[in-house]
Formats: structure tokens, sequence, C-alpha cells
């Protein structure tokens, strides 16, 4: 794991991995789309072939020819002769200087770090754009930091992810991990896979009438395993010969798996004393696939504007009693000279409260009109 702050003179990395002694770190400036060696001579780019000037685990400090701007950061074990990218691991875009522009998608200036999924919006959209003209102070000094309104763009996410029943960020999703030996990713873990699920069960009549597997995550990005496991253990593989529509997330098959009339002894021996309308019970599909949007540059504008209004809607309850806590109105008399002063804030009404509303009917729209965008109408019949 490697973590980068920003100070005002350098920045501070954390890099933390059991697995080697000693690291390669590369840097990458936002502009510049290239990546920098740490070297015996400072920061060389890669394309001059630099010799690596090997760090260890631990805290590192980078001062070295830093300008106003973002920097991401990577290491990878210094023993990799010739590293790829997925070998390494990724710091988050720290932002450095006091004259940095504003970053952001509707600054049309930032896109998904290498090796990360990226935001759908930052701090800046939010605060400048979504939040333009309110100021991030409150009444006794306080700043409202980037890292409480990022807070506030996750949950944005989720509850989106929830209201519209769709993948917004990229998991990895793994049919029975504990089985495979499979470690689950966290926030301070990087694993093998984000969500578990449990096998999806066999129904001969769907596959007569259909041959296909709707997904419990949507949309899919790719599907890296479809078997039909059978009682005994000897898997078929439906991958090859499927194909997926990713939107709506459903696997078709090409290829219709076993009949009813195909014998297995394995098989015919664990449904003798049944019957064979127990056959779905010993069928069933193991499916590994990564579901949501692969970065954050791919998520539709649509959808990212409502996720900033979203995390908006939030923001603005918080910032107007900040900047105008428990204070309705007020009027001041002297001398024959009167000055009163009221706002829209009250016991029952927000300081932002005609913003707000504006954004909550905007984003209940967009849920009503999008929420089968992803998924299949559903259809009842008595």
């Amino acid at each position: 794991m490697i973590t980068a702050e920003a100070t005002s003179t350098r920045i501070i990395l954390t890099l933390a991995n059991s697995n080697a002694e000693s690291f390669r770190l590369e840097r990458s400036f936002y502009k510049e789309n290239a990546w920098y060696t740490w070297t015996s001579d400072g920061w060389i780019l890669n394309t001059e072939s630099p010799v690596v000037l090997p760090i260890s685990a631990g805290d590192f400090i980078d001062s070295s020819n830093l300008e106003d701007g973002l920097y991401e950061y990577r290491f990878v074990d210094s023993s990799v002769e010739v590293p790829t990218g997925d070998m390494y691991e990724y710091s988050k875009w720290v932002k450095f200087g006091e004259n940095v522009d504003c970053i952001g998608y509707t600054f049309n200036n930032y896109n998904a770090p290498e090796g990360s999924w990226g935001v759908p919006v930052t701090p800046d959209d939010i605060r400048y754009t979504y939040l333009w003209g309110t100021d991030f102070k409150a009444t006794n000094g306080q700043q409202f930091k980037d890292e409480q309104t990022q807070y506030f763009i996750d949950a944005a996410i989720t509850e989106l992810e929830r209201e519209l029943n769709i993948c917004i960020r990229r998991k990895v999703i793994r049919c029975n991990p504990d089985k495979r030996g499979l470690v689950r990713t966290t926030r301070t873990r990087k694993g093998d896979y984000d969500l578990e699920e449990p096998p999806y069960k066999f129904r001969q009549e769907e596959i007569v009438s259909r041959g296909r597997i709707t997904t419990r995550q949507r949309p899919i990005i790719k599907v890296t395993k479809c078997e039909l496991l059978n009682a005994a253990e000897n898997p078929m593989d439906l991958l090859p010969t499927s194909y997926l529509e990713k939107d709506k997330g459903v696997i078709n098959f090409m290829q219709r798996p076993w009949r009813r009339s195909d014998t297995f002894n394995n098989v015919s021996k664990v449904l003798y004393p049944y019957g064979e309308q127990t056959l779905r019970n010993y069928y069933f599909y193991a499916v590994d696939y990564e579901a949501g949007f692969e970065t954050s540059d791919d998520i539709p504008d649509d959808l990212r504007q409502i996720i900033g209004k979203a995390c908006a809607i939030s923001l603005l309850n918080i910032i107007g009693d900040g900047l105008m806590s428990g204070f309705s109105s007020s009027s001041l008399s002297m001398d024959g000279i009167s000055e009163s002063f009221s706002s829209t804030q009250s016991a029952t009404s927000a300081y932002f409260g005609a913003r707000i509303a504006v954004y909550q009917k905007e984003v209940q729209e967009y849920i009503k009109n999008n929420k089968y965008k992803f998924r299949h109408f559903p259809i009842r019949s008595i």
C-alpha cells in the first residue's frame, strides 16, 4: 500500500509492503502523462532507461523539482527487471502547491489515475461547480476540507448504486472465494476480489426457452469464468461459447448445457432415489465477473452530474448550518435608523433550501426515468 500527503514544501509518502525488501519508486505529473523513476540523480523519465535507486519500506520525502499540480506515485519490488502496470501499487492523486488550478471533469482537466478507478466528481467539481458561490468556511473560521467532501462523494455513489440497482464503482466478483483461498479487498489491503457471490441456480425450463444467466450485478465489464457444476465435480466451461449483454448484465449461451436425457454416472446415482425433477438441485453455475464502469472516465455525463448533485444535497445541509446556524432574522434600530435582515433558514427550513429542493427534484427524476436502464422491466402475473 502507498499513501501520499502534501505539505507546503514537500510530499510525504508511506510505503507498506511485507513481500519485498526494497522497491522501485515512480512518479507522474498529471499534465505530462509520463512516469519518472527515482534514481541517484533524481527523477528520470522511464523511456531513458534510468538506473533505479531502490528504497526501503517506510516514509519517503519527495521535495525534488515539485511544481504546483497533481502527482501520482507507484512502487514495485525492485527485483522485478521489467515490471508491467498490474504489478505496481498506486497512490491516489495528491494536490501540491497553493496556486493549483481547479481539477475536475467540469474543468476538463481530470482523468482517472493509472492503476486506479478514479472519482466520478472531484472535490473541486463539488466546491466550484455544483456549489458555485457557496463559502466553505464556517462562522467560527473552520474550513470544510477536501477529505470531508470526498466522503460525501463516496456516500452519494453508494446511494445511487442502491437506488438504480447498478454498480458504479468497478467491483471484482468471485464465486465461493473462501473455498478457493482468495482474499477480499479492503480499504487497507489489496486482495483478489471485492464481492462474494454464491453459485447461480440451474433451471432446466429456462435453458430450454432462453439459455442465459442474468447476473446479480450490472453493468458487466467482463466475465472471466462461467462453468456449469455437477455432482461429479466435472464442470462444463460455457465461457468460450457465450456472449454478453453488458448493460443488462446477461450472459447468453450459444452452447446449451446438459439435457435431461444426458447420462453421467455420478449424477445418475445422486438423482436415482428421487427422480429427474430434482435435477436443478445438483447443477449450479459458477460465475466470476467484473461489474460497474471500468474507470470513472467511462461514467456517462448525465450520471456523473447526478452523483455531483446528490453529493451537493448532503453538503448544502451541513454547510448551510455552518454559515448561519440557528439564525432566521435580525433587526437593529438606532436614532431613527433601522436595519433588518431575514434569511430563508428556520427551524424546519435549511439555509440553502431552494437549491436543495431543485437538486432533489432533478435527482429523483433521473432515478425515476433511468432505474430500468441497466435491468429488465419487472413483469408479474397472477
